[in-house]
């Protein structure tokens, strides 16, 4: 991308070519271009599948805090690295971006989000889940002793603190957990999404991608298709050598016809 390339020349090196026309208008409309292209790309509200990343992680992040929970706090941390792409989706999915209209652009390198489990009540033993609060903090860019993460309120409310329940209720909306899950989502019934019961005309039992609104299943049309386009390619055969007048003979005839002088045969 354009925008990643001249992003790391300007911070690495200390000249690049044609320095002279990056003003600063021309890197905040190359940044501009870049934010709405990438967050478009991660995320769209009519298409939700683009936002995939987000969604599997959102279920990551339930997962690793439930964790937590259920094993009373013995394993009080989880750590995770990836792309931009995949904040923006989150980022889409939460409704983050009403909070802070930021979030429809690239994240800085070495940004963080941070998923906070918090009580007010008495720490030990380890709280109740219905004593249990979740705060999101997010830094763009390195974090410093000047420049700390910030709280901001997710799903499109006010309030940066939820409730353990309201946190994992509302992440439940978009996350995909599970292979089923990911399935429904992509719409996908085939390979690893067979339904493993299928009826004795070989469609799925849920009726999905077996069967075609013609009554054929979808391997049977495969089937059908090659056949015609075999039947196709070996009717222009027989229609060449009709033509050039040539005719098909065994090897064997064709190795002997050699040795009679009758036919030249090949290097």
């Amino acid at each position: 991308m354009v925008f990643d390339y001249i992003n790391v020349a300007e911070i690495h090196n200390t000249t690049i070519p044609s320095s002279s026309i990056l003003t600063n208008d021309t890197l905040l409309q190359i940044r501009t271009l870049a934010d709405t292209h990438e967050y478009n790309l991660a995320y769209n509200a009519s298409d939700p599948i683009r936002a995939m990343t987000g969604a599997t992680l959102a279920a990551q992040i339930v997962q690793a805090l439930n964790t937590t929970v259920a094993g009373a706090g013995k394993k009080p941390i989880n750590i995770q690295f990836g792309a931009y792409g995949g904040f923006q989706s989150f980022f889409g999915l939460a409704n983050l971006t009403q909070a802070n209209p930021d979030f429809y652009g690239v994240p800085d390198y070495a940004s963080t989000m941070t998923f906070e489990l918090f009580t007010n009540a008495a720490p030990s033993p380890f709280p109740a889940p219905e004593d249990l609060g979740v705060r999101f903090l997010f830094h763009n860019g390195t974090t410093g002793n000047n420049s700390v993460p910030v709280a901001y309120p997710l799903f499109g409310q006010s309030n940066t603190t939820l409730s353990w329940s309201d946190f994992v209720s509302g992440m439940n909306k978009f996350a995909v957990g599970s292979q089923s899950a990911w399935c429904e989502a992509c719409g996908n019934s085939t390979g690893v999404c067979a339904s493993p019961t299928t009826s004795a005309s070989g469609s799925s039992t849920s009726g999905g991608s077996g069967s075609s609104s013609g009554g054929i299943s979808k391997t049977v049309a495969g089937v059908i298709g090659a056949m015609v386009t075999l039947a196709v390619i070996l009717g222009v055969e027989a229609t060449i050598m009709l033509i050039a007048g040539l005719r098909v003979v065994r090897k064997n005839r064709l190795t002997a016809g050699a040795r009679q002088g009758n036919v030249a045969p090949k290097a």
